[in-house]
């Protein structure tokens, strides 16, 4: 398929799933605005339409609480009952929202929607419009940054906490097995959806919805507080991607504040200080790799997965670590399509459930801005062709078999779509 038509399918994909007021990553499996979804989406959407792009950003932030967080969703309310968990499964959630005709999930993603503001705000060429739309989204996306910053420390890290598998995106990833052990169960009862119109095998098991459940179930009962949940629940990671996509979110926002006249949302040592707990904290010298840290064990989570590689985006990682990452995770990847989200001799890898083994298009689209950033271009325009060839042969697949390339999940996806019309415009940029 030449680069005309993929585009011009990708197009077709994300009109089909826009809703007037956001895009549904999918019509049949996700009928409501996800956060890091939407971010992905503005920045394919930015392509072809930039006011509709800018639109798509507004919408995430006009969701966000009192406090300065943006929900991992925004419930329509013309589809209730179409999802699982609902907005009732959040009930001091709601008390939180701004805007109190909205309905939140209480839980967040991590900010690449900050990075996505940035990057759409650059593709529109009038100056005045494009420090207008910044003008316009910079405090609450500063107030996003600042929240997770400050609301979501532990005592003696500056690293972002995180509350729940699904606030890191990658649900059902074995660096959260941990979580397994726990053996959590929620009170309530449930009757899962997201297998109705995708294979069971390629979602999580009922043993992982078990703990998610609960989680949600102790969130709300501590009313979101950090402090209250931790006393309690078993999960408080410093998630390897989280952290990195929080220092390029707050790097981004000054260079937004920059353009604006404002001054500099955070200062050189907090960044400084950031950096080098990330370093510490993150960095596995065993493994080669970027992992995880178990704030409630305080000690890393030494799987091996690609979301140390795609913390290359952060832009904190010294180029020669970034080269090393590469070439370790490369090679433990040895036979697979990249890049497989758990490698294939891990004994948690299973090509077609979720995250752990399946490709995905955004996570392709982070380690490739990454390793540009590094230095590392040749691998970079690599991984990008390699991408939309992925995408030629399986079509807009919600994600990919990393052994065949067969699709994966549910079809016509809307950051899948979103990330081929990016990684297009760039190659004939």
């Amino acid at each position: 398929m030449s680069d005309e038509r993929l585009a011009a399918a990708a197009r077709r994909v994300l009109r089909g799933n826009d809703t007037g007021r956001w895009t549904v990553p999918s019509r049949t499996q996700y009928p409501h605005q996800w956060n890091w979804d939407s971010a992905f989406v503005a920045l394919g959407l930015a392509t072809f339409d930039w006011g509709r792009a800018a639109a798509e950003i507004d919408a995430l932030l006009e969701a966000r609480w009192r406090e300065g967080m943006l929900p991992h969703v925004r419930y329509d309310p013309r589809h209730q009952g179409d999802y699982f968990p609902g907005p009732d499964r959040w009930p001091r959630a709601q008390a939180h929202v701004a805007d109190s005709a909205v309905r939140t999930s209480g839980i967040t993603n991590p900010p690449i929607v900050v990075t996505a503001a940035l990057l759409v705000g650059r593709q529109q060429p009038n100056r005045e419009r494009r420090l207008a739309f910044w003008r316009r989204t910079y405090p609450a996306l500063r107030r996003f940054v600042e929240y997770l910053g400050w609301r979501r420390r532990v005592p003696g890290s500056p690293l972002v906490a995180v509350v729940h598998p699904w606030e890191s995106g990658w649900d059902n990833s074995p660096r959260w097995d941990h979580l397994r052990d726990a053996r959590l169960r929620p009170r309530r009862p449930f009757a899962r959806q997201d297998a109705r119109r995708v294979p069971p095998g390629d979602r999580p098991s009922d043993a992982d919805y078990d703990g998610y459940l609960a989680l949600v179930e102790l969130l709300d009962e501590a009313d979101y507080d950090l402090a209250g949940y931790r006393v309690r629940s078993p999960f408080c990671v410093h998630d390897v991607l989280a952290d990195a996509l929080w220092y390029r979110a707050a790097r981004d926002l000054g260079d937004m504040a920059g353009e604006l006249g404002e001054p500099a949302p955070f200062s050189s040592w907090r960044m400084d200080d950031f950096a080098a707990a990330f370093e510490e904290r993150h960095w596995d010298p065993g493994l080669g790799l970027y992992v995880d840290w178990d704030c409630a064990a305080e000690r890393r989570i030494a799987r091996p997965t690609a979301a140390g590689l795609a913390a290359l985006a952060g832009g904190l990682i010294p180029p020669e670590r970034a080269a090393t990452t590469w070439e370790r995770y490369a090679a433990l990847s040895a036979g697979a399509r990249a890049i497989c989200t758990v490698p294939p001799g891990d004994p948690a890898f299973d090509a077609r459930r979720y995250w752990r083994g399946p490709v995905w298009a955004p996570v392709n689209w982070l380690v490739a801005d990454g390793l540009a950033a590094a230095g590392l271009g040749a691998e970079a325009a690599g991984l990008r062709a390699g991408t939309l060839d992925l995408v030629r042969e399986a079509g807009f697949a919600e994600y990919f078999d990393p052994l065949t390339g067969a699709p994966c999940g549910a079809r016509d996806f809307s950051w899948t779509a979103a990330v081929t019309l990016d990684l297009l415009a760039r190659a004939s940029g």
